[in-house]
């Protein structure tokens, strides 16, 4: 009896380690060298995220070295426990995926998502995903966002202030810059302020990395998930460890902040977010969804910005010959004066940019997406709730992509500037990123302030390590020094 019992218990373990194995061979007997394997018992691609930081620094190193070692390779299966785990690293078959969008969705069990920003843009599904971007478009092209010039290279000025040989968290600099920025889009407001005792910014990437990791890297959270037990809204406190509970309290600190900006709301001359939004009367409804839009902007805007600056900043100390000549280019112009047309008329910025893009990308890869139906992408079938995801990183470093691929090289930009289908650090299709111009004019307004303002060196205490929590980021962000010029 008690064999038997011990049977029926262990009737689940065998199914989330046995499932996906069966899975993840089947597909490499059928498709032969197209598919690179990755199982390990349970924890999947964990396990060799786990290795790539431990042996190589690096925690997608395992993608990068199949796509460099076997560039016949087209798709990556992995798994998360038991459920197949799809990461395309061509194009053709991203570019497929992207576009045909409605085959999927986003998970629905990731804890405290129904608090934070199921209602936003990135989140939102169907009719009411459509109604969002409509909505939201016309502000976020070039033309709209050069208005916010100005006020960004005010920020600029006032945070990137640095002594001389100082250890700088260059990108935690960079994101405050962002998130005030986040602040003057949606509210026409850019007050430098804390939550839960610490600067606005920094509470933002806490919260997002501990989202991350207890939706993803939580067992706990995994094994409620596989008892029905999901999120916050279906979910008993005792069913919650200690530290989920605090995580809900510093969630419902940002939310009093949010709904504070909401109350003392000030109309200015400025288009922003917030009065594109706000309906009359302004309902607990209508109430909420701002909440969640202004996390979804702040989440998905912020660390990729700030990452994407700060290791740009990095690439220029590491390499000082290419500093050198984009502060040759940068000389001739005022950063005062610099507007939206200037952004654009700097050849050697612009490829500096797409080169850093390129290789230093803070997107690993997409949002994962759940299969909502049986379906093709190329040749291969997925099945309904069967996870799929891009390999951005591996992809944009491609052999078979970019000649000399490894090189930081500004050239391939400067003689043939023509886009190549494996660059995508925005992403592709319909849900491509909507906010890229507003994060490119950021980023090369911090880059020619930084240039025209500092010569930058290496910090040689810091051991580059890039991990990925919440983006594909640096351990220490301690990346360099500034030499005021």
């Amino acid at each position: 009896m008690f064999i038997w019992i011990l049977f029926i218990l262990m009737l689940p373990l065998l199914w989330i380690i046995l499932y996906p194995l069966c899975i993840c061979y089947f597909y490499k007997f059928k498709h032969g060298k197209k598919v690179y394997v990755l199982y390990f018992p349970l924890l999947g691609q964990f396990k060799y995220r786990i290795d790539g930081i431990k042996f190589n620094k690096d925690v997608i190193h395992f993608k990068r070295n199949i796509a460099y070692n076997h560039p016949e390779v087209e798709l990556i299966i992995t798994h998360i426990f038991s459920r197949p785990y799809f990461i395309f690293i061509k194009p053709e078959k991203v570019k497929e995926m992207l576009y045909n969008y409605t085959n999927y969705k986003k998970r629905t069990d990731e804890i405290f998502r129904d608090i934070i920003a199921c209602q936003g843009l990135v989140y939102a599904e169907g009719q009411r995903w459509k109604d969002q971007k409509r909505e939201l478009s016309d502000f976020f092209t070039f033309e709209s966002l050069s208005s916010k010039i100005t006020v960004i290279k005010m920020l600029i000025q006032e945070i990137l202030q640095f002594k001389e040989n100082e250890r700088v968290n260059i990108i935690k600099q960079c994101a405050r810059i962002a998130s005030r920025t986040m602040q003057i889009c949606f509210f026409n407001q850019m007050k430098d302020e804390q939550i839960n005792g610490q600067h606005l910014s920094e509470e933002f990437q806490d919260l997002a990395k501990y989202f991350i990791y207890t939706t993803y890297g939580s067992l706990i959270h995994q094994m409620r998930c596989f008892f029905g037990i999901k999120s916050l809204s279906t979910m008993k406190s005792y069913f919650m460890t200690s530290s989920e509970k605090h995580f809900l309290q510093r969630v419902y600190g940002v939310r009093n902040y949010i709904n504070n900006l909401i109350d003392n709301y000030k109309k200015g001359q400025e288009k922003d977010v917030f009065s594109i939004l706000l309906r009359t009367p302004l309902t607990q409804e209508v109430r909420e969804k701002i909440i969640h839009q202004y996390i979804t902007f702040v989440f998905a805007g912020m660390d990729t910005t700030s990452h994407q600056a700060g290791m740009s900043i990095y690439m220029l100390g590491k390499y000082p010959s290419i500093q050198q000549k984009l502060r040759e280019e940068l000389n001739k112009i005022n950063f005062d004066e610099v507007d939206q047309k200037l952004l654009n008329q700097l050849p050697l910025l612009n490829a500096f940019l797409n080169e850093c893009l390129r290789t230093q990308t803070p997107v690993d890869g997409i949002i994962p997406r759940l299969a909502v139906k049986d379906h093709y992408v190329g040749e291969y079938l997925i099945k309904k709730d069967w996870y799929v995801d891009a390999g951005l990183q591996p992809m944009m470093t491609h052999p078979q992509y970019f000649e000399n691929h490894l090189d930081f090289n500004l050239e391939r930009w400067l003689l043939n500037p023509q886009v190549q289908d494996a660059f995508l650090p925005f992403s592709s299709g319909p849900r491509n990123c909507l906010g890229q111009h507003l994060a490119k004019i950021e980023i090369k307004l911090i880059l020619i302030y930084v240039l025209k303002t500092y010569q930058i060196i290496l910090d040689d205490q810091t051991d580059l390590v890039m991990e990925c929590n919440f983006h594909y980021a640096p351990a220490d962000d301690r990346l360099v020094k500034f030499i005021r010029i």
